[in-house]
């Protein structure tokens, strides 16, 4: 009898190890197939801030990069965050890019934290709490506006949004719905929501558009298509590069449209990059990383496989500064 009991503890214990150790394996997986690898340091200059506030009955937080080299009346980039991401992770996602280039040119770089991790996008159909509680991300993007104003003397007519993923994903809704308050929209990775699944309110107005998109890109598909992750469908289907580009540029006034393929800069010939754009009314553009995943281009940093394919030619952080300035020149 005793035996039996030592023999069924035996078994428990051996159950029970087991799990343990298949959890850890699956998460050290995890962690090391999807994960992002950081080429540089952060800089040595400059200071790294986080800030709270309140709005709409809740609490939330955003991040400032402020350069040494700080102007008055600074432009400001806001970057957002993808899909269970963090404002914190965002720096080292971009391969501190936008902070490098601040201390050169002297903007500030705001991160905003979405609502537990999530941005209240234009997909009606997406299961994270952001959406189905309706966030006023809106509210929330004038509010940080209006903090960092006061705080650093930003130029408000000066700001430039970028985002990944699920953070490109609110930059379309910025420029869709307050298309004003930005200067320049740039989303990455990110197509616009096919009609019946988009719940914007959407203004037609037209704006300053950058799109940075990969042909390899398997969660959201460079050709349209169900946006898929980690198994999530919920976000439904979205436009094509082409289409979502076609959009913003068919709402400005232009003559010609360009395009030109950009300057091979790694040891990669498989990637590559090409632009297409209009330089009329507004500047809209659309960046092709060819063979390019669900990734921040750059040769600062190096996505896992699970994204789908690095692209090293461009810097995203300095060809979005570029368009920019040419934007401050035409105006």
């Amino acid at each position: 009898m005793n035996f039996f009991k030592k023999s069924l503890s035996s078994k428990f214990f051996i159950f029970i190890f087991g799990i343990i150790l298949g959890s850890f394996l699956s998460v050290t997986f995890l962690n090391h197939y999807i994960n992002i690898e950081i080429l540089r340091l952060e800089p040595a200059q400059g200071k790294f801030k986080s800030y709270s506030l309140t709005h709409d009955n809740l609490d939330r937080t955003y991040d400032v990069f402020v350069p040494d080299s700080l102007k008055k009346n600074a432009p400001v980039f806001f970057i957002f965050h993808g899909s269970y991401g963090t404002s914190v992770g965002m720096r080292g996602a971009t391969g501190f890019d936008f902070e490098y280039l601040a201390q050169e040119k002297g903007f500030l770089v705001v991160y905003p934290q979405g609502y537990k991790n999530f941005w209240n996008d234009c997909r009606g159909s997406a299961d994270y709490e952001a959406n189905l509680k309706d966030v006023d991300d809106i509210g929330y993007y004038k509010k940080v506006i209006n903090l960092i104003e006061k705080d650093f003397g930003i130029n408000k007519n000066n700001i430039i949004s970028t985002g990944i993923s699920n953070g490109g994903h609110m930059v379309y809704k910025l420029a869709y719905e307050i298309p004003n308050s930005t200067f320049l929209h740039a989303p990455l990775v990110a197509n616009l929501p096919i009609k019946n699944n988009n719940d914007c309110d959407i203004s037609e107005v037209e704006v300053n558009m950058a799109i940075f998109n990969g042909t390899n890109d398997q969660i959201n598909p460079y050709n349209g298509g169900l946006v898929s992750l980690l198994g999530n469908d919920t976000r439904g289907e979205v436009l094509s590069s082409e289409e979502s580009y076609k959009y913003w540029r068919d709402l400005s006034s232009f003559e010609e449209e360009n395009f030109k393929i950009l300057p091979e800069r790694d040891e990669n010939l498989n990637s590559s990059v090409t632009k297409k754009d209009v330089i009329g009314s507004k500047i809209v553009a659309l960046y092709t990383l060819v063979n390019g995943g669900h990734i921040y281009a750059s040769p600062n940093v190096k996505y896992s496989s699970f994204f789908g394919g690095n692209v090293n030619d461009i810097n995203t952080a300095e060809e979005i500064y570029k368009i920019f300035e040419k934007l401050k020149i035409k105006n």
